[in-house]
């Protein structure tokens, strides 16, 4: 007697781990198991003969909303180097699929994130590319609040600055356990300083951005 397969069930766990960009496996699977879950329960109010129909608009329509080219992206294309470049406020928006630029807006004041001002544009903002790298934006609101009240030139400043005590590393490549893209080769002392914990990285930036931000605001 062949052993019986059993069909792929999804479970609350896998789609949130979709929704948050986490899931190991693949996406596809977990929306055709909701989409069948979806198509059951809406059967007795369709006619006849169009099942399939329902549910190939059912999978197509999860698709749209749960999954997007991050989640499905390979391990191999994890960011190997922090970005140098600024995002426009259009840009931020669109590449982090945010609802509109007042929410941006609301980001950067609330101090989830931060925006520079060229010399050059009396009213514009740019928004430095590399924060927006995992871990990062789960940690940056934590070292800005260390730095409430400096200058905005003087918080970007703090942040691409290679420091003494993160052995010649900045807070922005010691957050991200990753170097700028524009830096040459990393020694052996700094590949190790990348490769702690995401919690050790973090409390090293922080004890920086304490002490940074009493010398700034005095």
């Amino acid at each position: 007697m062949g052993l019986v397969s059993r069909k792929y069930q999804a479970t609350t766990k896998d789609v949130r781990a979709i929704v948050n960009g986490s899931y190991p496996g693949n996406p596809h699977e977990v929306i055709k198991s909701m989409a069948s879950k979806l198509a059951k329960a809406l059967s007795p109010l369709q006619k006849p003969g169009h099942t399939d129909a329902l549910l190939d608009i059912l999978v197509r329509q999860l698709e749209d909303w749960l999954v997007s080219d991050a989640n499905v992206a390979l391990p191999d294309d994890k960011a190997s180097a922090l970005p140098i470049t600024m995002w426009s406020p259009a840009e931020v928006v669109a590449k982090q699929k945010l609802s509109a630029l007042t929410t941006l807006y609301r980001y950067d004041k609330a101090g989830k994130l931060y925006c520079v001002k060229p010399s050059a544009k009396q009213n514009g903002r740019m928004f430095p590319a590399w924060q927006f790298v995992d871990p990062v934006p789960s940690l940056l609101p934590r070292v800005i609040t260390e730095l409430r009240g400096v200058l905005q030139f003087e918080l970007h400043a703090f942040f691409v600055t290679q420091q003494d005590d993160l052995n010649e590393l900045s807070p922005a490549e010691m957050l991200a356990g990753l170097p700028f893209e524009n830096r040459g080769a990393v020694s052996p002392a700094q590949a190790r300083l990348l490769s702690l914990s995401t919690a050790e990285r973090l409390q090293r930036v922080l004890a920086l951005a304490r002490y940074a931000g009493r010398g700034m605001t005095d």
